[in-house]
């Protein structure tokens, strides 16, 4: 079946979900699913729920820019430069108009519409190009969006881009530091999430801005192992208020290279609003922190 072909298919498979079920529904469903209970979106104040309800009710179009991993690009550029963005190798509708001849030795591809889609490689010499072909055609022939119904995911063109691997200075993947923005009626507060062994024995991390570890998990154990402070944390912290500015809630993705810091995304809904807490009650900590927006 051709790549049209598909899409048309699975387009008309989840149209027929969504006339089966509206996001309120499903999202409710999902966080029964989860959670064991009703969501409060009438009057949210948990992390979760705060999350649920901003997918829901803050759909303003600058969300689906802030999610499409080429048109961010652009938006970046014009809030804090240029000069933090990965380079761009290329972008493209189908997987089949690549040139892996003309590619990098190494690079990452992106499936523009969704979370998750990600194609690293270290060495094309050592790839199955055309495994990988069908795989990146099975994303572009998918929507991100029925599952969850993150809203922000809805509307954006599947795309592939290809930017280069960043490498640290030992060869490997830099470090990635996720900076969460709560933004309340006069403060706003940033934790700093940092994941460990995410392909062994996956740990997390979350820190306030003087270094101190925070007392609480979040879907994955803390470790043992100490972090240093990262050299460039006041610079992360300035580049995460300059693209969090607006926005209620809003995840900044940050790496650290040798070059400098690189910008990697931004997540609006992480978990789909079911993250989960341990202790429990730091998913209403974390909500305390976020003053919602009036709508209407």
């Amino acid at each position: 079946m051709r790549l049209t072909d598909r899409r048309q298919v699975r387009r008309l498979q989840e149209g027929l979900k969504l006339l089966w079920e509206s996001d309120e529904r499903r999202i409710r469903r999902k966080f029964r699913q989860a959670f064991g209970r009703e969501p409060d979106l009438a009057s949210p104040k948990t992390f979760n729920e705060k999350i649920l309800w901003l997918n829901l009710n803050d759909r303003r179009p600058v969300k689906t820019v802030c999610a499409d991993k080429y048109a961010v690009r652009d938006w970046v550029s014009e809030r804090i430069g240029d000069h933090y963005l990965i380079p761009l190798v290329g972008v493209y509708e189908d997987a089949r108009d690549i040139d892996l001849d003309s590619l990098p030795d190494g690079f990452v591809v992106k499936a523009t519409h969704g979370s998750g889609w990600n194609l690293i490689v270290h060495d094309k010499r050592q790839l199955d190009w055309q495994a990988a072909t069908h795989r990146l055609n099975g994303w572009l022939a998918s929507s991100y969006f029925p599952y969850l119904r993150e809203w922000q995911y809805r509307d954006i063109p599947p795309r592939l881009v290809v930017e280069e691997l960043m490498l640290d200075d030992r060869g490997r993947i830099p470090s990635d530091f996720k900076l969460l923005c709560l933004t309340g009626a006069e403060t706003q507060t940033i934790i700093v999430e940092v994941d460990l062994d995410r392909h062994t024995n996956h740990c997390r991390n979350l820190y306030d801005l003087d270094w101190n570890r925070l007392p609480f998990d979040l879907n994955y154990p803390a470790s043992d192992e100490h972090v240093p402070r990262p050299d460039r944390l006041d610079e992360m912290v300035e580049v995460a208020k300059g693209l969090s500015f607006g926005f209620p809630f809003v995840r900044v993705d940050l790496y650290s290279t040798a070059n400098g810091l690189r910008f990697g995304e931004l997540t609006l809904t992480p978990d789909g609003g079911g993250g989960r807490f341990e202790p429990p009650e730091w998913d209403r900590r974390l909500g305390d922190l976020i003053e919602l927006p009036v709508v209407g």
